[in-house]
């Protein structure tokens, strides 16, 4: 499509001649236009052109981006839309108007800034330009955003650099044997990388207990078997840690001076070097977790699973699987999923995405390890999905 503009060119009077104005393109003077006063040529002249000019490119495509991972309640997103003409060339300036085909569980502003309000989906987000339409589909879930919006990068910090710090130790007393442990076990950062002498079972229990501390905000009252969050929910059953020399303890607890406080042995340099990164630190705190639930007044443990299914067997199952009551297999099934499908968001899609895969096979894993120790109505099996639940730091 071509438009017609009009050119005014200006032209100056010669001071000789015929003193016509001439017009710019070399016509003659009796072509163009004569001053007002119709005088010779001591005035300007204008000459109007009529010239074709190429009117802007239509919008021809829409792309929105990005295609977001489920979105947890409570969360933003912002969209992008990229607008193309017919021959691929990006176009700028144009007006974009979004619309949501749900706006009571996914809104979509002005700017493409998305908010999840309530459990439902897919849910079409779509934005229009010139007739030009792009779309994204979205749905929204229910979770819990904690505290930790990237876990790799949260593991570089030492525990005892954290300013958590003074609360962990004043919350959980470290005890060697009965004995309590006084001192900062040394840590130089990043934790990842402490040379193994360093990475003493103090250390990287603290920093069992930093992670729980960090995920608590925003678990209180989903947590199946408690009202209370994660972290307040572990200092409030047990004192402390009593980290024993004889190998083959894990359990809880014991009672020391009046208190109870979770058992374990301490660990090869082979098993402390596994607590380096996420699985390792991880399966800590799900075990943690499995073990103070036996301070609760929950289902104990019973044999007749898959796992142990002879009246002889050891007591190595939980009756079932029952949200409303669940046992220390279940707390370690719950945890392990809820990291795995993103509903305990602790910003796994942070990481590189190598890394994330890495992290949410082994919570898939460690899932699913337990789903034979039920006796009936055993949980389905664990699947990962990466969720959004905010940007990332």
């Amino acid at each position: 499509m071509r438009l017609l503009a009009l050119t005014l060119v200006l032209a100056v009077a010669a001071c000789g001649g015929d003193g016509g104005a001439r017009a710019t393109d070399g016509g003659s003077g009796d072509d163009a236009a004569r001053a007002r006063d119709g005088g010779a040529g001591d005035g300007a002249a204008i000459d109007a052109a009529i010239v074709p000019v190429d009117a802007p490119a239509p919008v021809a495509t829409v792309t929105v981006t990005p295609m977001l991972a489920p979105m947890i309640v409570t969360t933003e997103a912002t969209l992008a839309a990229e607008l193309r003409d017919a021959g691929g060339n990006l176009l700028r300036g144009r007006a974009i108007a979004w619309t949501s085909s749900d706006p009571a569980r996914l809104s979509v502003s002005a700017a493409g800034v998305v908010h999840a309000f309530a459990v439902g989906g897919p849910i079409e987000v779509s934005a229009t330009s010139e007739g030009a339409h792009g779309s994204v589909m979205i749905s929204v879930v229910d979770g819990v955003i904690t505290g930790i919006t990237d876990i790799r990068s949260f593991l570089a910090r030492c525990p005892t650099n954290d300013p958590a710090y003074a609360a962990l130790r004043a919350d959980f007393e470290l005890r060697a044997d009965g004995v309590p442990i006084a001192g900062d076990p040394p840590c130089t950062e990043p934790y990842s990388t402490v040379p193994i002498a360093q990475l003493t079972d103090e250390l990287y229990v603290l920093q069992v207990l930093r992670i729980a501390y960090y995920m608590s905000p925003g678990t209180e009252s989903h947590l199946p078997w408690t009202s209370l969050g994660l972290y307040p929910w572990l200092h409030t059953r047990v004192s402390g840690i009593n980290l024993k020399a004889a190998p083959g303890q894990l359990y809880c607890c014991d009672q020391l001076d009046g208190r109870l406080f979770f058992a374990m042995s301490r660990q090869s340099d082979f098993s402390r070097d596994f607590k380096r990164d996420w699985p390792g630190l991880s399966g800590s705190l799900a075990f943690f977790a499995h073990e103070i639930r036996h301070a609760d007044p929950g289902p104990g443990h019973v044999n007749g699973c898959p796992a142990f299914p002879q009246p002889s067997d050891p007591l190595g199952c939980d009756p079932s699987y029952d949200l409303a009551n669940l046992g220390s297999y279940g707390v370690q099934y719950w945890l392990e999923s809820s990291w795995a499908n993103g509903s305990l968001y602790i910003g796994i899609p942070c990481a590189p995405p190598a890394v994330a895969q890495t992290y949410l096979a082994n919570a898939v894993q460690e899932a699913n390890s337990f789903i034979n120790r039920f006796v009936t109505n055993a949980p389905p099996t664990a699947t990962a999905r990466r969720t959004y639940g905010g940007p990332c730091p």
